[in-house]
C-alpha cells in the first residue's frame, strides 16, 4: 500500500508500506493493505512505517489519518523522521519552554499556551529518540 505523511510544512514521507502504526486517540491502530475505509483523529505520538521488515519512525503532533484499502494518508501539524532528531536541540527547546511557562503572565495567556505546546513537542521528540535507541538495541540483540 502507499503511505503519505504530510505536515503543514512539507511531505515527510511518501512511499510503500507493509504496515502503518498510528497513535489514534482510541489507542494504537495498525493498518495493513485492504483495511476498511476510515478516518481517525491522531494524538501526539509516533507513527511507525514498516517496509520489508524494517521500521521507520516519525513523530506526529496530532492530526488525522485517512485510510483506504491501498492508501494511508496522514495529515499532521508537524512531523519528522525520528532518525533526524537532534536530541540536544530538543533538550534546549524544552528548557526554553519551561522558562517561558514560568515567565508567562498567566496560565491562560497566549505565551503560556505557546510554551506548553513547545514543551509537548520537545518531550515527544526526546521520547521518540529514546524509543528509537531502544529499538536499535533490541534489534542488535536478536540472532
Amino acid at each position: 500500500m502507499n503511505c503519505q505523511i504530510v505536515s503543514r510544512y512539507n511531505v515527510v514521507y511518501e512511499g510503500p508500506a507493509d504496515l502503518v502504526l498510528l497513535p489514534s486517540v482510541n489507542g494504537q491502530l495498525g493498518i495493513l493493505r485492504n483495511h476498511v475505509r476510515m478516518y481517525t483523529k491522531l494524538q501526539p505520538g509516533i507513527i511507525t512505517v514498516r517496509l520489508a521488515g524494517e521500521d521507520t519512525f516519525y513523530t506526529a503532533t496530532g492530526g488525522i489519518a485517512e485510510v483506504k484499502p491501498d492508501v494511508v494518508r496522514i495529515l499532521v501539524d508537524s512531523s519528522e523522521n525520528v532518525d533526524e532528531i537532534d536530541v540536544e536541540r530538543a533538550l534546549e527547546a524544552r528548557k526554553r519552554a519551561e522558562e517561558a511557562m514560568k515567565n508567562a503572565p498567566s496560565r491562560n495567556s497566549t505565551e503560556f499556551m505557546r510554551a506548553m505546546m513547545e514543551m509537548k513537542k520537545s518531550n515527544l521528540r526526546i521520547s521518540a529518540s529514546q524509543r528509537r535507541q531502544m529499538h536499535r538495541g533490541t534489534r542488535n540483540m536478536q540472532p
